[in-house]
C-alpha cells in the first residue's frame, strides 16, 4: 500500500495501479476480518491512479465505491478520506468549486483523521480557496498544513505546503515573495514530483514577462511529466508554453501547443481544463483576427453579463468584446464590457487587456480624451509594478505585457498622422524603467555568495586554453541561473515609486532649442524603421526602410568593425577592411540619414535594430557632439535619482581611475587620466583630482568606485552577452564584475568604460534596453561612454587621455568626446550614452 501511493506521487501510474488492483484480489480471498476497511483504503489510493490512466469519470465511480464501503463500515475516518480525495481528483481537473465542496464535508470528522491526513486536507482546500479565488483562505490553510508537516516531520508534505503557499503569494499579485518562496521549497530535499513545482515557477516568471526563463521551467517539467508519465501535466505545460507563444507574438506555436494540450486534456475528461484550453485558443484567434464570430458565439457561451466573477469568466468577457470590436459589432462590445465591472484581485496582464479593449473600443466612439486617459492610466500601471522589482531584467520583461497596448498606441497616432501624437505615444512606451527611480535595495548576502563564485569560475574559464571542461561550463550556466533567479525575487526597499511622466513635444522642442540639439528618435513599427526628427521647432516623421533591411545593413557593419580590429596595423588586409568598413558605415548612414541640418548637436535615440551602430563615425556625423539616450525622456530630464543633467550638485566627489589586466598600456593611460583631473584640482573647475596607487583593480574596487566617485573611469577588457546582458562584464584582477551586481543606485554620475564592447544592449519587447552600460543608466548614472565594437588598445587609451583632459575642464562630454574622435578616429566606435553632462557648468 506504502509503495503504491508512493509510486502515485512519483508518477508511475501503472505501477501503482497494477499493485493495487493485486492487494484487491488478495484481499478479496483472504477472508480476513479487516478487508473491507483495508480494500476501502486501496480503492481511495487507486482512483488517483484511474484519474491519471482512464480520466475522471472512471475515478470518480471507484470513489464512490468506495465511498458507499465507507459507510457501511460506519468509519468516519475513511468517509472523510473519500471526500479529501474527491477534492484532489477534482481539483486535479480544474474543477475547483467543486474541489471545495467535497473538502468542505469532511467537517468534524477532521479530528479523527491522522496527522498525514489532517495536512493532505488543508492543502487541498488551500489549492481549492486558490482556484475560486479566495487568496487569503488558500495561504491560512497553506499555513495550517505547513505546521502540521514541520510539527511531524513529514518533510514531502513541508515541501508541498511551502510551494503551495508561494503560489497564494503569486495568486496575491507579489510575485518577488512568490520566487523566493518557491525557492526555499526547491532547496529541500524532498523525495517528490517536480513537474508541479515547475509549473507554478513557469506561472509566475511569465506573470514577470520572463519568457525564457519560463520556457526553461517548462521544459525541465515536460521532461519529467512524460517520464513519470503525468498525462494531465503535459496538457497544463502545452497550455503554458502557448501563452509563452502568444507573448512572443508566435501564434502558429501558440495553436499547436494548444492543440497539444486539448488533446492530453480529453483523454483524461478534464472539462474545465479543455474549457481553459479553449479560451487561451480564442485569444491566439482574437490576436490573429481568425474566426472572430466563431469566437464571439462561444465566449457568449461560457458566461453571461452577471456571472463574470471568476478570472476566466472575465477573460472571456473580454475576449468577446475584443472580438466584437473588430466585426465592428461596437453596441455588443460596449454591452459586454458595461457588465464586467471592476476586480481589484486581476493579474497585471489581465488589466492591460481590460485597458486596450476598452481604449479600442473609445477610439471607435470617437471617444479619444477617454482613449488618451486609459491608455496614459495603463502606461502608469505597467511601471508601478516594474517599480516593485529590484532587478533590472524584471523591469525590463515586465514591459512585455505591454506591448500590444502599445503597439495599438502607436498605429493609432500614425493613422490620425499629427506628428506631435506620434512622437507623444512612441515616447510613453519607450525605456519605462528608465522614468522611475533607481533600483534600491539592501545587500544580498546569498547573492553576494553566488556572484563572487560565478566570478571564481568564470575566471578558471578564461584562463584554461581550449574549450573549457564540460562540467566547469555546465557549473557555470547553473550558477548564472542561480543568480539570475536570485535576483529576481529581490524587491524594491524604503522607497515609494516615483515616475516621470513621458516628454511631449513642446518639451521636447523647448529642450531642443535650449540645448542647440537636433533630435533623431527611431522605432520600429509594422516591420518598418521610423523616425521622428525634431529640428529648428520642426518635428517630422518618416517611415524610412524595412527593418530587415536595415538589419542586414547593422550586421554587416558589426562584421566588417570587428574584422578591421582584429588586423595589425601593418597587414595587407588593412587596407581591404578599412574600405569595406568605410562602404558599410556609408551605407548605414545613408539609410538612416541621422544628421539634420540645423545644429551640430545631435541627440540618438535608437530603435532595438540599432543597439549596435557606432554613431559618431557615420559620414554624416563626423566631428559633432552626439549623446545616445535610451529615450528622449531620459536625455531631456536626466537621471531620475532626483537631480537633473541641468542641476548637478555644486561639490564634485573624486575621480576614481581603475584598469583591469591584460591590457597595453594601461598604466600610463591610468597615469594621464588621474594628472588630467588633478592637474585642475585648484584651477577654476574646482576638480578634485583622483589619487592612489595604481595597481591591478579587483572587483570589490569598482563596486567600491561606483558607489562613492562621482566621476569613474575604467580600462578592462569587456564582454558583452547578447543572450544574457546583464551578465555582461568587465574583467578585473579577480575576475569579471557583472551589471548584476552594480551599486543599487550608482553614485557615479559618468563613467567612461575603456572597453571592448560593452556599450552594445539587447532590447527587450517593449523597447527596454539591457546591457552593460544602460544598467549604469537605469541604475542612476547620467551619462556614459562605452564601445559597441572591438578596439585597439592604443586607440583606446590615446582617445580616453584625451578626452578626459578636455572633460575636467568642464567642457560637456558629448563635445569633449567628439573632439578626442576627430583626434582619433579609430575611437568612433565608443558612443556617449545617457543624457548632457559636465564637470560643472
Amino acid at each position: 500500500m506504502a509503495e503504491a501511493r508512493h509510486a502515485n506521487e512519483v508518477g508511475r501510474f501503472e505501477e501503482a495501479a497494477t499493485a493495487l488492483d493485486d492487494a484487491l484480489e488478495q484481499l478479496a480471498e483472504s477472508g480476513h476480518p479487516d478487508a473491507p476497511r483495508t480494500s476501502t483504503r486501496i480503492r481511495i489510493t487507486r482512483s488517483w491512479s484511474e484519474l491519471e490512466l482512464h480520466g475522471l469519470g472512471s475515478a470518480l465511480a471507484m470513489l464512490r465505491r468506495a465511498r458507499a464501503d465507507a459507510d457501511r463500515l460506519d468509519d468516519p475516518i475513511l468517509t472523510a478520506l473519500t471526500y479529501i480525495q474527491e477534492g484532489t481528483l477534482h481539483g486535479r481537473a480544474g474543477d475547483w468549486s467543486s474541489c471545495l465542496a467535497a473538502l468542505t464535508m469532511v467537517g468534524t470528522r477532521e479530528e479523527s483523521l491522522d496527522s498525514a491526513q489532517q495536512w493532505a486536507l488543508h492543502l487541498n482546500l488551500g489549492q481549492a480557496y486558490l482556484g475560486v479565488g479566495r487568496t487569503t483562505e488558500g495561504a491560512r490553510e497553506f499555513e495550517r498544513a505547513r505546521d502540521i508537516a514541520v510539527a511531524h516531520e513529514l518533510v514531502d508534505q513541508e515541501f508541498k505546503a511551502r510551494h503551495n503557499h508561494a503560489v497564494a503569494a503569486f495568486l496575491d499579485g507579489d510575485i518577488a515573495r512568490a520566487l523566493v518562496l518557491m525557492r526555499q521549497a526547491d532547496a529541500m530535499d524532498a523525495a517528490v514530483s517536480r513537474d508541479r513545482a515547475r509549473l507554478d515557477q513557469a506561472e509566475v516568471l511569465l506573470e514577470a514577462g520572463l519568457v525564457d526563463g519560463a520556457r526553461t521551467a517548462l521544459a525541465e517539467a515536460l521532461t519529467a511529466a512524460r517520464i513519470e508519465g503525468h498525462r494531465l501535466e503535459e496538457g497544463e505545460i502545452s497550455l503554458r508554453l502557448a501563452r509563452c507563444d502568444l507573448l512572443a507574438g508566435d501564434l502558429d506555436g501558440a495553436r499547436r501547443h494548444v492543440r497539444q494540450a486539448t488533446a492530453a486534456y480529453r483523454t483524461r475528461q478534464a472539462v474545465e481544463l479543455v474549457r481553459e484550453a479553449e479560451l487561451v485558443r480564442a485569444t491566439v484567434d482574437v490576436a490573429d483576427g481568425r474566426d472572430l464570430p466563431a469566437v464571439v458565439a462561444e465566449m457568449a457561451r461560457r458566461t453571461d453579463q452577471t456571472s463574470a466573477t471568476t478570472t476566466t469568466d472575465r477573460a472571456a468577457v473580454r475576449l468577446e468584446a475584443e472580438a466584437r470590436l473588430l466585426l465592428g459589432d461596437l453596441d455588443g462590445a460596449e454591452a459586454r464590457l458595461a457588465g464586467l465591472g471592476r476586480s481589484h484581485r486581476e493579474s497585471l496582464p489581465s488589466r492591460l487587456h481590460e485597458t486596450l479593449v476598452r481604449a479600442r473600443l473609445d477610439v471607435a466612439r470617437g471617444r479619444h480624451v477617454e482613449a488618451e486617459r486609459r491608455i496614459t492610466t495603463g502606461n502608469r500601471l505597467l511601471a508601478a509594478h516594474q517599480f516593485q522589482s529590484s532587478s533590472l531584467e524584471v523591469r525590463a520583461a515586465l514591459a512585455l505585457h505591454g506591448r500590444r497596448l502599445a503597439l495599438f498606441d502607436v498605429e493609432r497616432s500614425i493613422t490620425d498622422g499629427d506628428a506631435d501624437g506620434i512622437l507623444t505615444s512612441v515616447e510613453r512606451w519607450r525605456a519605462i524603467s528608465h522614468r522611475i527611480n533607481p533600483v534600491t535595495t539592501s545587500t544580498d548576502p546569498e547573492l553576494t555568495t553566488l556572484t563572487r563564485e560565478l566570478r571564481r569560475l568564470r575566471r578558471l574559464v578564461s584562463e584554461h586554453e581550449g574549450q573549457p571542461p564540460a562540467d566547469l561550463a555546465s557549473q557555470v550556466a547553473h550558477l548564472e541561473e542561480e543568480v539570475s533567479q536570485r535576483e529576481w525575487s529581490l524587491t524594491v526597499a524604503g522607497a515609494s515609486v516615483t515616475t516621470v511622466p513621458p516628454v511631449d513635444s513642446d518639451e521636447a522642442r523647448g529642450a531642443a532649442a535650449d540645448r542647440g540639439a537636433t533630435i533623431v528618435e527611431f522605432f520600429e513599427h509594422s516591420g518598418a524603421l521610423w523616425t521622428i526628427v525634431l529640428e529648428d521647432g520642426r518635428l517630422d516623421v518618416t517611415r524610412m526602410t524595412s527593418v530587415d533591411t536595415v538589419r542586414k545593413q547593422v550586421t554587416r557593419l558589426r562584421r566588417d568593425l570587428r574584422a578591421r580590429a582584429m588586423v595589425t596595423p601593418d597587414s595587407p588586409m588593412g587596407a581591404v577592411l578599412a574600405r569595406a568598413t568605410a562602404s558599410s558605415l556609408a551605407a548605414v548612414d545613408t539609410t538612416l540619414n541621422p544628421s539634420g541640418r540645423a545644429s551640430a548637436r545631435v541627440v540618438i535615440i535608437p530603435s532595438r535594430s540599432l543597439a549596435a551602430v557606432p554613431w559618431s563615425l557615420l559620414p554624416s556625423l563626423t566631428g559633432r557632439p552626439v549623446t545616445v539616450a535610451p529615450s528622449l525622456t531620459r536625455w531631456v530630464r536626466g537621471a531620475t535619482r532626483g537631480g537633473s543633467a541641468a542641476a548637478p550638485p555644486a561639490h564634485r566627489a573624486p575621480v576614481a581611475a581603475l584598469y583591469g589586466p591584460g591590457l597595453a598600456r594601461t598604466g600610463p593611460e591610468i597615469d594621464a587620466v588621474r594628472a588630467a583631473w588633478s592637474v585642475r584640482a585648484n584651477g577654476p573647475t574646482g576638480a578634485t583630482g583622483a589619487t592612489g596607487a595604481i595597481d591591478v583593480a579587483t572587483s570589490d574596487d569598482v563596486i567600491r568606485a561606483l558607489d562613492g566617485a562621482r566621476v569613474v573611469h575604467l580600462a578592462a577588457h569587456g564582454t558583452h552577452e547578447a543572450q544574457s546582458p546583464l551578465f555582461s562584464s568587465v574583467q578585473m584582477a579577480d575576475g569579471p564584475v557583472f551589471a548584476h551586481e552594480f551599486p543599487r543606485p550608482v553614485a557615479a554620475e559618468h563613467v567612461a568604460l575603456s572597453a571592448c564592447d560593452v556599450g552594445q544592449f539587447s532590447t527587450r519587447t517593449g523597447d527596454e534596453p539591457l546591457g552593460l552600460a544602460t544598467a549604469l543608466l537605469s541604475l542612476g548614472a547620467t551619462s556614459v561612454l562605452a564601445a559597441v565594437a572591438p578596439v585597439a588598445d592604443h586607440v583606446a587609451a590615446d582617445a580616453m587621455v584625451a578626452y578626459h583632459r578636455v572633460l575636467a575642464t568642464g567642457e560637456d562630454a558629448a563635445t569633449a568626446w567628439a573632439g578626442a574622435v576627430s583626434a582619433h578616429p579609430g575611437a568612433g566606435v565608443f558612443c556617449l550614452y545617457g543624457s548632457d553632462w559636465r564637470a560643472v557648468r
